[in-house]
């Protein structure tokens, strides 16, 4: 699913739902955007969510660092490099997940912790020694970004008759020349969700 709906990017650039002439060519738009979007923003699951295991190596014995995350399902770790997580985590009692505060502000957590009266360590140094199976992702695409995609993709479908890739006129305010990746707009609403690289492992 598009972090924008097909209804709403015809409604943006004014295309009524009962016109499905374009509705493939539309859909594929905004689905290219989507990866225009994750790429810059370098989110690996992008702002949907999934169901996987992902596999992390601990640096420190109180905390991991992981992928965007929602909800963990199962935490094993490898504690003596043998590649069997033979050590089962127990929710609360053994972790906690981090930020505390992450998901009443609608995001994801991005730290797995210890729990504070647990004796459990992570595996310093074990290379790929913590194994995380969960919900990976954001628990909602943000209002931005769905602003974002909107935006992104009106310019898309708009360069598809703009000669050398200018859209707009002096008579309509201005005249903007696709030269960059992104839309100016779309890009100052995704800056506070970049992230320069995944931890997955």
């Amino acid at each position: 699913m598009s972090y924008a709906t097909l209804a709403e990017f015809k409604s943006a650039i004014g295309i009524g739902t009962a016109d499905t002439t374009d509705d493939t060519a539309l859909q594929s738009v905004l689905d290219a955007t989507d990866a225009l979007i994750d790429n810059y923003t370098d989110r690996r699951q992008g702002f949907g969510t999934a169901t996987e295991t992902r596999y992390y190596t601990a640096s420190e014995w109180s905390y991991v660092l992981t992928d965007d995350l929602v909800s963990v399902t199962t935490l094993q770790t490898d504690d003596n490099a043998d590649g069997v997580y033979e050590t089962t985590w127990t929710a609360g009692t053994d972790f906690v997940l981090a930020p505390r505060n992450a998901a009443l502000d609608g995001w994801p957590y991005t730290e797995i912790d210890t729990s504070t009266p647990s004796p459990r360590a992570f595996p310093v140094g074990v290379y790929s020694g913590v194994k995380v199976v969960g919900v990976f992702g954001w628990p909602a695409v943000p209002t931005a970004v769905k602003q974002a995609a909107i935006i992104q993709a009106g310019a898309v479908w708009s360069s598809r008759t703009s000669p050398f890739g200018v859209i707009g006129s002096q008579d309509l305010g201005g005249i903007l020349r696709q030269t960059r990746a992104l839309h100016p707009e779309a890009q100052v609403l995704l800056e506070q969700y970049r992230k320069r690289e995944g931890l997955a492992r």
